[in-house]
C-alpha cells in the first residue's frame, strides 16, 4: 500500500470516529432529554393525582360535614368551574335542604343547567319545565322554559328514526311561543320548529315512497296523496304526484282483466292532476310517456 492509500485510510478511520462520536452524543442528548421529559409528565401525572384526590377529599368532606351554606358554596363553585358532576351531587341535597327558602329558585335553576350542560336533556327537559311552572313570575322562567323546549330539540333524532320527541319539541316551543310571544326568543324558536317540521315531512315522504318501492301501490297512493294534502309546502309535491302516477300504472298492469280499466283511467287523471300543476315540471316527459301508455293499455282492452 502506497503513502496516499494509507493516508486516505487514515482520514476514513478519523472521520468515521468523529461521525460516531457525533451520533454517540446525539443519542446520549436525546436519552437525557427525554428522561427530563418524563421527570417532568411523571411530576405532572403525580400532581394531577393530588390534585384529584385532594378535591375528592374536599367534596366528600363537604358532603359528609359542611353546612348547608358551606354545601351551597361548594356548589356554585363547581357549577362555575364546568364541573355539573359534583355540583349536581351538592344540589340534589341542597334542594331538600333549601326547601320553602328563597334561595331554592337559584339553586333548582343551577340544578336543572347542571343536566343541561351533561347533556342530560330528558331531566334537563323536566327540571326546567317544573321551574318555569313552579316560579311563573321569576325573571328566570322565560329562559327556563325555552331551555325545556331546547332540551326536547337536542333530543330529536335522525329522520329516518322514530319522531316522537321531534313532535314533543315542537309542541313545547308552540307552548313557549304562546306563553311569551313578545320574547326575543321567539324567532329562533320559531326557527327551531321550522327545522323539526322538516324533519317530519322528510319522515313522511320516505315512509310513502316506500311503500311504492315495496309494491303496496294502493297503501302508496293513498299515502302520497295524504302527505301532499298533510304538507302544501312540502318540497316533495312534484315527486309525490309523479310516484302517483307511476303506482296506479303499475298497480293496474298487475291487477286482473276486471280492474286494469278503472286504473289504467286512474293513471290518465293522476297525469292530469300533474300537469296542471307542473306542466314543464322535471318529470312530466315520463309522466306523459306513460300516461300515452296507459291509453293504448285502454285501447287494447276496449278491442279486447
Amino acid at each position: 500500500m502506497d503513502i496516499l492509500s494509507m493516508k486516505t485510510t487514515n482520514d476514513s478511520h478519523a472521520l468515521d470516529k468523529k461521525d460516531g462520536k457525533k451520533i454517540m452524543l446525539g443519542h446520549i442528548k436525546h436519552l437525557l432529554n427525554f428522561a427530563a421529559m418524563s421527570k417532568i409528565l411523571a411530576y405532572i401525572i403525580l400532581l394531577t393525582g393530588i390534585l384529584l384526590v385532594t378535591s375528592c377529599s374536599n367534596f366528600n368532606k363537604v358532603v359528609k360535614k359542611g353546612t348547608p351554606e358551606e354545601k351551597l358554596t361548594a356548589a356554585e363553585a363547581y357549577f362555575n368551574k364546568g364541573d355539573y358532576y359534583h355540583a349536581l351531587q351538592l344540589y340534589e341535597e341542597l334542594i331538600v335542604l333549601y326547601r320553602g327558602n328563597q334561595k331554592i329558585k337559584d339553586i333548582y335553576y343551577h340544578y336543572a343547567y347542571s343536566y343541561y350542560n351533561e347533556k342530560d336533556y330528558e331531566l334537563a327537559s323536566y327540571h326546567f319545565k317544573y321551574f318555569a311552572r313552579t316560579f311563573p313570575n321569576d325573571s328566570k322562567a322565560e329562559e327556563a322554559l325555552y331551555l325545556s323546549a331546547m332540551s326536547k330539540y337536542h333530543l330529536s333524532p335522525q329522520f329516518n328514526l322514530d319522531q316522537t320527541s321531534t313532535k314533543n319539541a315542537i309542541s313545547d316551543f308552540q307552548v313557549f311561543i304562546n306563553q311569551y310571544p313578545e320574547s326575543e326568543r321567539v324567532n329562533d324558536a320559531n326557527k327551531m320548529i321550522d327545522e323539526l317540521r322538516k324533519k317530519l315531512v322528510q319522515k313522511d315522504y320516505e315512509i310513502a315512497r316506500l311503500y311504492y318501492h315495496t309494491e303496496f301501490y294502493k297503501s302508496a297512493i293513498s299515502a302520497l296523496e295524504q302527505h301532499v294534502k298533510d304538507y302544501p309546502s312540502t318540497p316533495y309535491a312534484e315527486e309525490c304526484l309523479f310516484i302517483i302516477i307511476k303506482a296506479n300504472y303499475d298497480y293496474a298492469k298487475k291487477s286482473i282483466l276486471s280492474k286494469q280499466a278503472e286504473r289504467y283511467n286512474s293513471t290518465i287523471a293522476a297525469y292530469n292532476n300533474y300537469f296542471a300543476k307542473y306542466p314543464e315540471g322535471k318529470y312530466s316527459k315520463d309522466a306523459m310517456r306513460i300516461m300515452r301508455s296507459a291509453k293504448a293499455k285502454l285501447n287494447s282492452i276496449d278491442n279486447k
